[in-house]
């Protein structure tokens, strides 16, 4: 290398230092926006592996080392099966190999304010297949007490004193609404995995507080490994009765894991979206940097530098901030995801399974996806930016014209790639079938869209506006035409924040859509007067069942003139559990149940005669229509139902059969109800008759009792609950994109403090350069929102029609109102209110020959 070569680059570098230093406003806020990017992917990562890591631990520590499970209808499995099991087990001791059993009874309780699993094992047998790594019995010397004391239970160390409870303490377990008294005779070393939502409890005391005597939930498995496996599973399923089958430990839990798919999918394309507002926040702020650089750079070039030196030098830069943008990002993804992580868990416990989340998990594939997504998005932003700058002729580095020019024209092309982003993304939509991904995909390259289309509305609104100005006043000419000639400058980051608020308008229109459809459909079938459900966690579980003396008690109170009544249960099928939803309506109740594929006339006769009504997300699930058969297993063995008609249905993204509730006693021999309708004549208020229930439960079991305008609003609020994840994700992808803004507004304005300081000179006052400055800030936030109004729309229409439908099966009507515009409105004003603050103070404070004298 040259000595003259060996000057280049300590030049170059200083110039760059001298360069960020004495913009650190700028630099601030690009490391902000590309932080807030990243540690929103890791948040979205941090609080779905917390979830699910949760639930794999809970499942693991159930099932232990079992390797199958043998399991029944809702009821379960009657325990003279396992008997049957374990004695042909015996009997085959010694004659080879054999399979180890363990009954287990499993399901909720609460107590005091906290839902816990309840586990009811048989000692022996559970040490046996060794699904408790801690021996699964009572300490030492407790033995007895776990065989004869009534209520005796075992939690784990930590759980037990963040409830208060110390060995030999007396407690209540809420059961469905009733209370049943228990003592903690033991507790489980602290540290173990899994346990810390876990309550330990005899066979036959978990059978009398959940209801279930005479039944076992499951049976676990575990085979000898090796050829013998296959044989040993064979022969067990040869023994099963009609109604009983075996199935293999872990599909339960992957199959419930599973039903979160769509749903972590849906944040984690939310998530990508903040990181792809950031790569155009970078591009802006690399961007400027250059054009902010452009005469030292055209002056080095001239002296010598080398286009891989200013090159290297504009990536080098992208890089650095992109690591530190990805460590910043990293740290806050942890900060934001600790609150994630409870409204993940909620969610998740209202629409799918409950699951207690204790720790946050920060999956190591989060730390690199942090370091690449820092990284990537840096060089991908620096790119273009770093190709121009070193590609520029010396000479036209030094004229601002030439940038404009290049900007202008590259504004036109980009026109054309508009084009071809919204051509591809229908496309996609619609010939990609039921891809979810593909889906992300057509949302993604609509979103491209209208970022590559704003830089061009931009120049053309801001032309067409100084125009109509220059009869009005030539400083309001001045505030439109300094727009548009300066689109090298905004034009990336108006089009980083149009892009982000077509998201906000589309997901804003989505969820009202959502919510208004939710509303309407609550409205049509909601018409009994007063719901009375047995409480507890957990859909479809067997033992939310109301008492049977205490539901003839309420059918008869004074005031009840009809009633409908259901059973809900969780049905598993080859593709996951659903919901299978037993009725039997009051009178006219079958008018209010709307199908939207089906003749009522035929469905609901043929409905009563044993056929099934199936929820539209199970429809498009499953891809079954009316006259089709689906498979469910009964007690008898699996038997096939016809089904009548399609409806519409909110409650299950998985989906929900409805069955006759006489049919369903048919098939499955369980006179359980778990929720009642009733209506009330007109001499009695709804209040009246609702104290009249309580006053008879009271004692007996603690039912949920709501009218229906309660239950309604009930029902909206776990709906808002589940959308407050969504909002607060395109919260912070707005948040970005309108710091970008910001930072370039800011650093645009700040360069004019030349051009200004003349208008000042030539008599414009200091509160008229606010005008103009807080006018052209303004105007670019109004061109912002203006672009992204179309976009939105279709954003809707992609969300609704195509990603929604994908992922959960649900059909939603389309609701427009002007709050869906306002939050955009106010975002876009108030980032470009903000950019224009600090400008406007400084101009009015700053001298005006030292301004001059500048350049």
């Amino acid at each position: 290398m040259s000595p003259t070569a060996t000057l280049r680059l300590p030049i170059l570098w200083a110039a760059s230092i001298r360069h960020l230093l004495r913009h650190p406003a700028q630099l601030i806020l690009a490391l902000l926006g590309l932080s807030v990017g990243v540690g929103t992917i890791i948040a979205v990562d941090i609080a779905t592996a917390s979830a699910g890591r949760a639930f794999q631990l809970s499942v693991q520590a159930v099932n232990g080392t079992a390797t199958h499970e043998i399991v029944g209808g809702p009821r379960g499995v009657d325990e003279h099966v396992y008997v049957a099991l374990r004695t042909a087990g015996e009997r085959a001791l010694h004659s080879g190999p054999h399979a180890a059993l363990a009954p287990v009874v499993d399901g909720y309780v609460t107590i005091g304010e906290r839902t816990m699993q309840l586990v009811g094992v048989d000692p022996i047998a559970s040490a046996e297949i060794d699904t408790h790594r801690t021996d699964g019995r009572p300490p030492a010397g407790d033995s007895g007490r776990w065989f004869t004391e009534p209520g005796a239970a075992i939690m784990a160390e930590d759980t037990a004193r963040q409830l208060g409870l110390a060995v030999n303490d007396r407690f209540e377990v809420d059961v469905g609404g009733t209370e049943h008294p228990a003592v903690l005779i033991g507790t489980l070393p602290g540290g173990q995995a899994g346990y810390d939502s876990l309550l330990l409890t005899d066979i036959a005391q978990a059978q009398e507080w959940l209801g279930t005597l005479g039944h076992l939930t499951r049976i676990d498995v575990r085979v000898p490994d090796g050829p013998a496996a296959a044989t040993v599973i064979a022969e067990l399923r040869a023994r099963l009765p009609p109604g009983v089958r075996m199935e293999p430990a872990q599909g339960r839990a992957r199959q419930s894991l599973d039903m979160t798919a769509a749903f972590t999918t849906n944040l984690q394309a939310m998530s990508m979206l903040a990181l792809l507002v950031s790569t155009l926040l970078i591009y802006g702020a690399i961007s400027f940097a250059v054009v902010q650089r452009r005469r030292i750079i055209g002056i080095l070039r001239a002296l010598g530098a080398t286009r891989g030196n200013v090159f290297t030098l504009v990536l080098t830069e992208a890089t650095i901030l992109g690591l530190v943008g990805a460590g910043l990002g990293l740290v806050l993804g942890v900060l934001i995801g600790r609150g994630l992580v409870e409204l993940v868990s909620r969610t998740i416990n209202d629409l799918y399974f409950v699951v207690a989340v204790n720790e946050t998990v920060l999956p190591r594939s989060s730390i690199v996806k942090a370091l690449l997504a820092g990284f990537g998005t840096s060089l991908a932003g620096a790119w273009l930016p770093a190709l121009e700058v070193a590609g520029s002729a010396p000479q036209l580095g030094l004229r601002r014209s030439v940038l404009e020019e290049r900007a202008v024209a590259l504004a036109r092309k980009l026109l054309i790639a508009s084009a071809l982003f919204a051509v591809s993304s229908g496309a996609v939509a619609w010939l990609s079938g039921r891809s979810l991904f593909a889906g992300f995909a057509a949302l993604f390259l609509l979103l491209m869209s209208s970022a590559t289309l704003t830089p061009a509305v931009l120049r053309a609104l801001a032309r067409a506006a100084a125009r109509v100005a220059a009869g009005v006043s030539p400083i309001a000419r001045l505030v439109f035409g300094d727009v548009a000639a300066s689109l090298s400058r905004t034009g990336v980051a108006v089009a980083a924040l149009g892009m982000a608020l077509s998201a906000m308008i589309g997901v804003s229109i989505m969820v009202e859509s959502f919510r208004e459809s939710l509303r309407e459909w609550l409205e049509r079938t909601m018409r009994a007067d007063i719901y009375v459900t047995a409480p507890g966690p957990g859909t479809g579980r067997p033992e939310r069942r109301i008492d049977p003396g205490l539901l003839q008690a309420i059918l008869t109170t004074p005031g009840v003139v009809d009633y409908g009544m259901s059973r809900r249960v969780a049905m598993e099928l080859s593709g996951g559990p659903v919901s299978l939803d037993a009725v039997e309506l009051a009178k006219g109740g079958y008018a209010n149940m709307v199908l939207t594929v089906g003749d009522p006339a035929l469905a609901w006769p043929a409905f009563e005669g044993g056929d099934i009504v199936v929820s539209e997300p199970l429809a498009y699930r499953t891809r079954l229509g009316v006259g089709d058969r689906l498979t469910l297993p009964t007690d008898s063995g699996a038997h096939e139902f016809r089904i009548a008609g399609i409806y519409r249905e909110y409650g299950n993204d998985r989906g929900t059969v409805l069955m006759s509730l006489p049919v369903y006693r048919r098939y499955w021999h369980d006179d359980s109800v778990t929720a009642i309708g009733l209506y009330v004549d007109r001499s009695h208020t709804v209040d009246q008759v609702m104290s009249s229930f309580r006053d008879v439960a009271r004692g007996r079991q603690a039912l949920f009792i709501r009218s229906n305008a309660e239950l309604r609003e009930l029902s909206m609020s776990i709906f808002e609950r589940t959308f407050v994840i969504t909002r607060v994700l395109y919260w912070l992808a707005a948040g970005v994109a309108a710091v970008g803004l910001v930072s370039a507004l800011l650093a645009w304005e700040l360069e004019r403090a030349h051009e200004i300081a003349i208008l000042r000179s030539l008599g414009l006052t200091p509160s008229g350069a606010a005008v103009l400055i807080e006018g052209q800030t303004g105007f670019m936030g109004l061109v912002a929102l203006i672009a992204s109004i179309p976009a939105g729309l279709l954003t809707a229409v992609l969300l609704i029609d195509v990603i929604n439908r994908r992922a959960f099966g649900w059909r939603i009507d389309v609701h427009l109102a002007a709050a869906q515009f306002l939050n955009a409105l106010l975002l876009a004003m108030a980032a470009a209110v903000v950019a224009g603050l600090y400008p406007s103070w400084r101009v009015a404070r700053a001298p005006i020959a030292a301004e001059i004298r500048e350049e």
